[in-house]
This record gives C-alpha cells, structure tokens and sequence, in this order.
C-alpha cells in the first residue's frame, strides 16, 4: 500500500512542478509586460535582463533570443502607440498585453529547462537555479514601476 501511494506521490510531482513553473513564469511574464510603452523602447538593460533568464546557453544563441525579445516588445508596444483613446483601440491594448504576456510566460518557461541543462553541462550542476533566478527577479521587482 505504501508503495503505490509513493508512486502515485511521484506520478503528481511532475504535473506540480509544470503548475508551478508555469505560475512562476506568468508572475515574471507579467511584471516584464509592464516595461513595454507606445512610446519609450525597452532600455538595452532591461532587454538583456529578459534575455538573460531565458538562459541561451551560448551568444550565438543569445542573439536569436534577443531577436525574439526585440520582436515582443515591438509587436506590444505598436499596439500601445497606436492607442487613441477609443474603446476599441483599448481593447486591442488590452488584447496585445494579454498575447504578450503569454508570449513572454512560454519563453521564461523554455528558460526553465534550458537554464537546468546549461547548469548540468557548463557548471557541473553547480550554477544557479532557473526557477530561483525567476523568483529572485520577481522579488527585485516587487513594488517597482516601469
């Protein structure tokens, strides 16, 4: 009886762990949204702190990362530019911001087993958590605007 309670123990893990991450990422995916305007770019800082947590694992790859940070924060902040007070152009804000933060939640979420796989091959497990690095950038951010 024990046994089987184990197992299902470690069956269920998995699936809270994906819930977990998942919830992690949307709280980052969030946060990050906020920096975008329709009127000022992403600072270079913040774009490599965005690049940074999705764990690249090399520059070259690092640089495609980039490209698909540069891209959201284009796509969202047309969409806040093009804001002209109506309700549509609200809900069409609203709209974008909701596809960008789940755009953004998928790629911190890919981040999450690249950032494993980097520590297991270049730090000999040794480097820092993904998922800590996630909650200590949500941390930082607590209480600040954009």
């Amino acid at each position: 009886m024990t046994d089987s309670r184990d197992a299902k123990s470690a069956a269920a893990s998995p699936a809270a762990d994906k819930q977990a991450d998942a919830e992690l990422a949307l709280a980052a995916a969030e946060l990050v949204t906020e920096w975008v305007s329709g009127s000022k770019p992403l600072s270079e800082a913040r774009g490599w702190v965005l690049v940074g947590l999705q764990h690249a694992g090399s520059g070259h790859m690092e640089m495609h990362v980039w490209d698909r940070v540069r891209d959201w924060e284009r796509r969202l902040a047309e969409v806040l530019a093009a804001d002209d007070g109506s309700e549509g152009s609200r809900r069409r804000g609203e709209a974008a911001k909701r596809a960008a933060v789940s755009e953004m939640r998928d790629m911190f979420l890919r981040g999450i087993p690249a950032g494993e796989r980097s520590n297991r091959i270049w730090r000999k497990g040794l480097g820092p958590d993904p998922r800590d690095e996630l909650r200590q950038f949500i941390e930082s951010q607590a209480g600040k605007t954009a």
